[in-house]
């Protein structure tokens, strides 16, 4: 099933990493000495080697060592920031050299003196905050439309878990305990649960675990769509009928409230099943209207509405048809505050924290997880909601 998601994320690291070591192989003013050279690169093939074998285990081991963690997500994100910044040099020396610029100073013929500690640095600071405990945030939202009787509803969120070698059931465990201590009355999932097959049992665990009386309402992510959807697909049915545990995928429920009744709508992820293929903005946009067209079907406008995307550029639909509010992830805030305020605004016209239109108003969760083990300004969240209607 989804283990294709982790595999995927290896051997692409193992791309950058390539990447890294031609740099330092190659280049002449990026050149490691001969000895060292050796030595990176045996560090290279132990380590891959070790993430690669994890993938094939019966049990992903890599989950219970933090130490085997730390270290593959440090030199993982110290090659990519060497590409980046060790290939900007490169170009940078180029660009100069054909402007005839005389390049005397000591940094562009030993530039590695500060290269190697910058990559260093800044892969220990942004892996640290990825691999922290999620911030507990919590929100006092005042609603227009809300009747009297759900004054005081607590929801407690998760999103974007992506339980797998970096991020763990024990993980998601951790997050359902702690949203369980706030005594929430319904905890939502808003999709990318996993993506390791081998962690299904204990992260559906980990989920039931929720003690809010109304239970755990989920929707898909596109990460559940990637590989195997009718595993994941059946493992909600199973729990359906053992535990308070729905899946809605363009679906709407009722539940009750101190007597008040309202409705909860999920919608799908705008994506084809088994696929990594992301769709152009036109089908997009249509798959989210037929989205909007079958979740809603049967909703009483004169009831409050709770809609759940995971992706958040649905807002506009979940607004015209009348949702009070809508709860969605995906982004990851972008993960990089840098990333979030350029190429994010790109990607989403939605990409963290609130937003509103007429009547409505939407929450984008950065999320607790991650499939890339880095996060800077962006640290993971689990977040929970207090309803007041607004006087």
């Amino acid at each position: 099933m989804t283990i294709s998601t982790s595999l995927w994320f290896v051997y692409h690291s193992i791309i950058y990493a390539g990447i890294c070591g031609l740099l330092l192989t190659l280049v002449p003013h990026l050149r490691l000495h001969k000895r060292t050279l050796w030595i990176y690169w045996l560090l290279n093939l132990l380590i891959f080697s070790i993430w690669l074998i994890s993938q094939f285990s019966e049990q992903n081991w890599l989950v219970t060592s933090t130490p085997l963690r730390w270290i593959i997500a440090l030199w993982l994100n110290a090659s990519m920031a060497y590409v980046a910044v060790g290939g900007g040099f490169t170009v940078l020396r180029v660009l100069l050299r054909v402007a005839r610029r005389k390049l005397s100073a000591h940094f562009w013929h030993q530039p590695n003196a500060i290269l190697l500690p910058l990559v260093w640095m800044l892969s220990a600071f942004g892996v640290y905050e990825a691999m922290s405990a999620p911030l507990l945030r919590h929100y006092d939202v005042y609603l227009e439309q809300l009747p009297a009787g759900f004054d005081g509803f607590k929801i407690a969120q998760i999103t974007d878990s992506h339980v797998s070698d970096f991020v763990g059931s024990r993980e998601l465990a951790s997050a359902v305990s702690r949203l369980n201590a706030t005594n929430p009355d319904l905890l939502v999932m808003t999709g990318d649960l996993l993506d390791d097959e081998r962690q299904l049992d204990s992260a559906f665990a980990a989920l039931t675990h929720s003690n809010a009386p109304m239970g755990v309402v989920a929707i898909l992510g596109n990460h559940e769509k990637y590989h195997g959807l009718q595993t994941i697909l059946q493992k909600y049915k199973n729990e359906a009928t053992q535990a308070n545990l729905r899946l809605l995928v363009d679906e709407n429920i009722a539940l009750n409230y101190h007597g008040a009744e309202f409705q909860i709508v999920g919608v799908d992820y705008p994506i084809l099943p088994d696929s990594r293929r992301h769709m152009a903005e036109t089908a997009q946009l249509d798959y989210m209207q037929r989205s909007a067209d079958k979740a809603f079907r049967g909703v009483k406008p004169s009831e409050w509405i709770l809609c759940l995307t995971h992706h958040p550029d649905f807002f506009d639909l979940a607004a015209a048809n009348h949702a009070g509010l809508s709860l969605a992830g995906h982004t990851h805030g972008g993960q990089v505050l840098p990333l979030g305020y350029t190429v994010g605004r790109l990607w989403f016209n939605y990409l963290k924290g609130w937003y509103q239109l007429p009547s409505s108003q939407l929450f984008v969760s950065v999320g607790m997880g991650h499939v890339w083990p880095y996060r800077l300004g962006v640290p993971p969240e689990i977040v929970t909601f207090t309803l007041h209607p607004k006087i």
